[in-house]
């Protein structure tokens, strides 16, 4: 932080010389520091991203309270004429942290002083437009209402302080700030039993993963091309959808996030799309795939209504609607009843992909895949009767083979017996309040 240094120094040698007067007055010598970054990934990432002067200094200084706090200690300095600190400085000073967080202001002194034009230059580099915020360095904090925009925090992407500081980026953690969750599987395309038209569209969005910087990157099509991909998975809980999703990461390398609708819905006007905006920016240009399950609880149909709760539900699906189209990577619904969504939602899919119940040739298939090797079924067992007479999910029969698995070895049995079968049926069967008969 030494190249910060220098540049405070000078700026506030500058200001207490003419402390006593309100005339511009020149900082050429401040545009005459060498900025000579000795972070190597922070100097690899200036160059990288070609930033200009004050792009780089507005960055140091918002990384200042994370490497070297002490250095905005001369922003804590009175002005002796009235004994308050100087306003030109800005910086915020918010318990537990002692020192000053830079402002929009504090980059304002720094690099325009009094000059109004140089003022107008430095805003617009602190806009929502700007590279700094396009390319997730650093954002100018939001401020309330009748409040001067400059005094804004300065806040630096937390996943560069975490790659400065570790060496590494931190997995972000389900939290209401980020309300979602990595998912991940020891699974393979070769245990997800689902039928053959369902297979297809799902190669199909493999083949978009694999080669969509491709179709950008070409001349003709790329300018016309949507850059993210939105598709809907339908069908009956426990038929894949979740699992799926999961697979599509795990083959194209890229992360797949759960959004938890419990932590992501909220009953404050405005705090949903809050919290979904805070996940779709953390998302932003890092190949994430979202994965919205039981997405009907969010994008479920607008209603035509007066009153001001259907009102603000109805602004909510339209700010959906809204980040969603925007997005540039994959974003995957998932849902039990297609027609439970909205009609907007619908018509903005690439692909809609039914997931539903496996057929008796699919369960047959699941059956033999999940029932263990070394503990089968006793032979007493008839498996196609077992096929034919239950029409279970892959994900029930998976509870019903693991409950059977337990009780075997409970029970020192070399086979799952017909009697502990039947009873793990049974149990499963009672979650869905349905009758169970048993086989012979």
């Amino acid at each position: 932080m030494t190249p910060l240094k220098n540049i405070i120094d000078k700026a506030t040698q500058l200001h207490v010389a003419h402390i006593n007067d309100t005339a511009n007055y020149a900082i050429d010598e401040i545009y005459a520091e060498e900025l000579d970054i000795a972070d190597e990934k922070l100097k690899k990432l200036v160059e990288k991203h070609d930033l200009n002067f004050q792009e780089q200094v507005i960055l140091l200084l918002a990384l200042a309270p994370y490497f070297s706090p002490q250095v905005l200690d001369i922003f804590l300095a009175k002005n002796p004429n009235f004994d308050v600190i100087c306003t030109e400085f800005g910086g915020v000073n918010k318990p537990p942290h002692r020192g000053v967080i830079p402002t929009g202001e504090t980059a304002v002194f720094l690099l325009a002083a009094r000059d109004p034009e140089k003022r107008k230059e430095v805003a617009k580099l602190l806009l929502p437009t700007a590279k700094l915020a396009e390319l997730s360095l650093v954002e100018l904090d939001v401020v309330g209402d009748g409040l001067p925009l400059f005094s804004g925090k300065l806040l630096p992407n937390d996943e560069l302080v975490q790659l400065l500081l570790y060496g590494e980026v931190m997995p972000p953690k389900l939290s209401q700030k980020f309300p979602a969750q990595q998912l991940s599987t020891d699974m393979h395309w070769d245990d997800l039993i689902i039928p053959s038209s369902t297979r297809n569209q799902l190669e199909d969005m493999k083949s978009w993963l694999s080669h969509v910087d491709v179709l950008l990157a070409h001349p003709e099509l790329g300018k016309r091309a949507k850059k993210g991909y939105r598709t809907l998975f339908y069908g009956p809980p426990g038929t894949g959808k979740t699992l799926t999703a999961s697979l599509l990461g795990k083959t194209a390398d890229r992360p797949v996030f759960r959004i938890d609708l419990s932590l992501l819905v909220s009953k404050y006007i405005g705090e949903t799309e809050k919290n979904l905006a805070g996940v779709f920016k953390r998302a932003e240009h890092k190949n994430w795939i979202l994965f919205f399950d039981e997405a009907d609880a969010l994008f479920s149909k607008r209603v035509d209504t007066e009153s001001s709760n259907d009102r603000f539900a109805n602004q909510e699906v339209a700010y959906l609607l809204q980040r969603i189209e925007n997005y540039n990577g994959m974003v995957i619904l998932a849902s039990n009843l297609k027609q439970n969504l909205d009609n907007a939602f619908m018509r903005r899919f690439q692909s809609i992909v039914h997931f539903p119940k496996p057929a008796k040739i699919e369960r047959g298939l699941i059956w033999q895949k999940t029932v263990p090797q070394d503990l089968p079924l006793d032979d007493a067992i008839d498996l196609q009767l077992l096929v034919d007479r239950y029409e279970l999910t892959a994900s029930q029969i998976s509870n019903v083979v693991q409950s059977c698995f337990i009780d075997a070895i409970a029970a020192n049995e070399k086979v799952i017996t017909h009697e502990i079968l039947m009873k793990n049926m049974r149990l499963e069967y009672a979650k869905e309040d349905l009758l169970f008969e048993a086989l012979i």
